[in-house]
């Protein structure tokens, strides 16, 4: 039932609790004290007044008994003093009987003192005016020996009384300090049931609440809280189980998101090097459209004589030489960090230093066309085992400077190279077909790849390296003259023999 009550109704009416059983508490507190006063007054007005009074009334009479006495020796000096001491002592005894009287707590001190009030009046009555005379009547010897008897009686009475009274007195005492005990283990245990409920109602929830927070904080959100309770906690509850249910479907909704990028790069590569997928995909279109203007390796390549070998072939069989070749230049670009730039039927272009910049680009993009003219060697090895003719490549390196980005319209972009770099490396490539060597680099590739830092020996050729200069040319379609180098792999007898 407390479970639909909300928090802040259960702490009111839990500290209303409270202060209604302090109040009862304070209230029998403040009772017992009042009674413990009430006792007070009371034995102070009554037993110890009576007792008092008594004991007063008592020393009369044994004044009054001791100056009728000294009354009747018969000296008229001493009898006359004695007569006043006597009137004195008597009316003084009324007036202590009378508040002993009202002071008594019981009928037996009373009546006590009613007979002595009695006996005194009779012995009055017996006392002559000649005093002298009147110690010889044996009634008031009799009579004064009953009267001192009776207030002695008195007086045990009215301590009897007291004694009694405070007995009394000590059993409500103890009556009290009994009853203020259970009351106080009451509170006691009522407050301990109020703070168990509020435990189970509140704190037991909240630490309910506190670890499903803690498990959500690490990522835990496969369980889930569910609660039918009203109060506060339970909205607390139902909210984090919303939370952790939106949670569980983001982090469903990224883990998708974060399937379908691995899934994108993956398409990417397949299409293009991984290097640029990787760029592509981590630059936003306008730093690809944006590009770069960056120096960079360029390495053309082709195939002689393809055309007449293609109209010699099926489709399948050229489709497989095909494939055979470009897996030999895509093998060389991965083993030296080339990149593809493209395929154009029996020709490939491939970068060095992009997407970003790197140090050793030109030292790899002749190492490549150097493993690739290797490579090609070994695939002809192959294809004269299987009876078919060789092969031959030209290949071009050049280094420049050239515009690395993307081109194309709202609907088709490409990543490309753009620059008279570019063309440079082409006419290289043609040149292979008439200056005797498979390999034509610029002055600038070798000098990139350092290749010339030893300088050149006297004949004008790089200091080792298999390089060696060949004239200087004016390519197709750029003014001036370029310094060109050739290289050529060794023959299967040199490599047989070196080895």
């Amino acid at each position: 039932m407390l479970d639909h009550i909300p928090i802040r109704y259960k702490l009111t009416l839990a500290f209303a609790l409270i202060l209604a059983i302090t109040a009862v508490g304070g209230w029998f507190g403040v009772s017992a004290v009042t009674e413990v006063g009430r006792l007070v007054v009371t034995l102070y007005d009554k037993p110890l007044q009576s007792i008092d009074f008594s004991r007063s009334a008592q020393l009369h009479v044994r004044a009054m008994v001791m100056a009728q006495r000294v009354a009747s020796l018969g000296e008229p000096h001493m009898a006359e003093n004695a007569r006043a001491e006597y009137r004195a002592a008597r009316d003084e005894f009324d007036d202590d009987v009378a508040v002993a009287r009202r002071r008594a707590s019981s009928d037996a001190l009373r009546q006590r003192l009613d007979e002595v009030s009695a006996l005194i009046v009779q012995w009055d009555a017996l006392i002559p005016p000649n005093v002298s005379t009147a110690m010889d009547n044996p009634a008031i010897h009799d009579l004064s020996r009953r009267i001192l008897g009776t207030i002695d009686l008195a007086v045990e009475n009215a301590k009897s009384d007291g004694f009694y009274f405070v007995e009394n007195a000590r059993a409500q005492a103890a009556e009290t300090r009994q009853t203020t005990l259970v009351i106080v283990v009451a509170v006691v245990l009522v407050g301990l049931l109020v703070a168990a409920l509020l435990t189970r109602n509140i704190v037991h929830p909240l630490n309910r609440a506190v670890r499903m927070a803690e498990t959500i904080a690490g990522g835990h959100l496969s369980e889930s809280v569910a609660s039918l309770r009203r109060d506060e906690s339970g909205k607390l509850l139902r909210a984090m189980e919303v939370m952790r249910a939106q949670l569980l479907l983001r982090v469903e909704a990224d883990r998708r998101l974060v399937e379908l990028e691995r899934e994108r790069r993956v398409n990417l590569g397949r299409y293009l090097d991984p290097k640029i997928g990787e760029w592509l995909a981590d630059n936003s279109p306008e730093t690809v459209r944006a590009g770069a203007r960056q120096e960079v390796g360029i390495l053309f390549t082709d195939i002689r004589g393809f055309t007449r070998r293609a109209e010699s072939l099926d489709p399948t069989a050229l489709g497989r030489f095909v494939g055979e070749f470009r897996a030999c230049v895509a093998a060389s670009a991965t083993a030296h960090g080339g990149v593809i730039d493209k395929f154009i039927g029996d020709a490939a272009m491939l970068l060095f230093g992009v997407p970003h910049p790197r140090d050793g680009a030109a030292a790899d993009a002749l190492a490549c066309a150097q493993d690739l003219l290797e490579r090609v060697a070994a695939w002809n090895a192959e294809r004269a085992e299987r009876g078919e003719d060789a092969v031959r490549i030209g290949v071009g390196v050049h280094w420049g400077p050239v515009f690395c980005g993307a081109v194309g319209d709202d609907v088709r972009l490409e990543y490309t190279v753009l620059g008279d770099t570019v063309n440079v490396a082409a006419r290289l490539q043609d040149e292979t077909k008439t200056a005797g060597v498979p390999l034509i680099a610029s002055k600038a590739a070798l000098a990139a790849a350092g290749v010339l830092a030893g300088g050149l020996d006297g004949a004008g050729q790089p200091q080792g390296a298999g390089w060696r200069a060949l004239p200087s040319k004016e390519l197709r379609g750029r003014d001036g003259v370029m310094e060109l180098f050739g290289w050529a792999p060794a023959a299967p007898e040199s490599r047989s023999t070196a080895g």
